[in-house]
């Protein structure tokens, strides 16, 4: 926290897991000098609900989110290998706000090499993210398998299929969109597109339960649940595969 102290910084990005975001949200409102600055503060992060949980400490004008495909795997503890890059990142405001500053950040990561730019449709794009790392993220972790794998037989696409369309139905619920107008639309460029493109890349939830550590499950297949139930919507795969997630990362967590 001492290097938010002094002059304003242009952005404040952040990177931690989903399961870190209150604790994020909380040390940056009491130990840092952001509450007075206008730096905006950008979530990276994976799953739904990181916005509304940094609303509740700043301004909702200030906060904004970045959609990022970007798989990678770690071999030693000082070395990060990118695996895919699927699609440009995207930034956006969920909250309708001013995203011409956003720009200043887009060029400077165009300019390093990765593609990036400024949407008005970041709700869409995380809800796409949602759609596509709620079946594979999971699945991948449970089945110890790359992303291509899992679309190679009958069974896992029959339960990515299904987590999909409980994932399509809570966003349908809760009000929000994406880039497809059915299930049906989703799934071709799902199969066509999507999983090819990350066809070897190793889930980060599998890399988290390899290495004993917490994963990301509440963010994603949590999220639809616990919204589900309480829409009254049949969630019941992806109550599924959370428990058994779960079950993984209590039996090697250390």
């Amino acid at each position: 926290m001492t290097l938010l102290e002094g002059d304003a910084y242009d952005f404040c990005l952040i990177c931690t897991k989903s399961f870190d975001t209150e604790s994020s949200a909380r040390q940056l409102n009491k130990e840092s000098n952001l509450p007075q600055q206008q730096t905006p503060i950008i979530l990276c992060q994976n799953g739904w609900g990181n916005a509304e949980v940094f609303a509740n400490y700043f301004p909702e004008k200030k906060i904004y989110n970045a959609r990022v495909i970007t798989g990678f795997i770690r071999p030693e503890p000082d070395v990060v290998e990118v695996t895919v890059h699927a699609q440009p990142v995207h930034l956006g405001s969920l909250f309708q706000g001013e995203t011409d500053q956003l720009m200043i950040l887009a060029d400077a990561l165009n300019q390093a090499g990765m593609p990036c730019a400024v949407t008005n449709e970041i709700g869409k794009d995380i809800w796409a993210k949602m759609l596509y790392n709620c079946p594979l993220n999971a699945l991948g972790a449970i089945l110890q398998v790359p992303y291509g794998h899992l679309g190679e037989n009958e069974n896992s696409r029959t339960l990515m299929e299904q987590i999909i369309e409980e994932s399509f139905q809570v966003m349908r619920k809760l009000g929000h969109d994406s880039h497809w107008e059915n299930v049906g639309d989703y799934l071709k460029v799902f199969y066509s597109q999507l999983l090819p493109s990350t066809y070897d890349h190793e889930s980060s939830m599998l890399q988290d339960i390899r290495a004993g550590k917490q994963t990301e499950i509440e963010a994603l297949n949590g999220v639809i649940l616990k919204e589900g139930k309480r829409l009254g919507i049949d969630v019941s795969c992806n109550e599924i595969v959370r428990r058994q997630i779960l079950f993984l990362q209590d039996k090697n967590l250390v």
